[in-house]
């Protein structure tokens, strides 16, 4: 089996690319979009590794391989966390500190790809109950 196609693999690049992609998003904003140019591949890399391991644990949960230890519930309130300390260190600091258009967009990505993942499991724990013996 390859290592890509394990779901283990591509967690753990999340997790990776999740702290990179918020350390150059917080540096970004402190360095008054000094780094903008960094933003845009970033946040690219980032939603495309989430999407991978979105991909990856829902097929395997369909296909009764996934076990549901790891809950998406903990990026959300992360990325909330954060979305929530810069906008507020906006406005105590001024309007030279500014939030990329980009790391909206991504904090948006992320809140979606939760929102379907959430339907999906609802989807298929109701679908096994349906083939439960009464």
């Amino acid at each position: 089996m390859s290592v890509f196609r394990s779901e283990k693999i591509w967690r753990i690049l999340t997790n990776i690319w999740t702290l990179v992609t918020i350390a150059v998003i917080v540096l970004n904003f402190f360095a008054k979009n000094g780094y903008e140019f960094l933003i845009g591949p970033t946040t690219v890399i980032y939603t495309a590794v989430l999407s991978l391991y979105v991909t990856t644990k829902e097929f395997d949960r369909w296909y009764e391989f996934h076990d549901g230890r790891h809950p998406g519930e903990w990026f959300v309130i992360g990325w909330t966390a954060v979305m929530l300390i810069l906008l507020a260190l906006y406005f105590a600091l001024g309007p030279e500190y500014k939030l990329s258009a980009e790391s909206v967009a991504t904090y948006l990505v992320v809140l979606s790809v939760f929102a379907l993942t959430q339907k999906s499991k609802q989807l298929h724990e109701q679908k096994a109950r349906q083939k439960k013996p009464s």
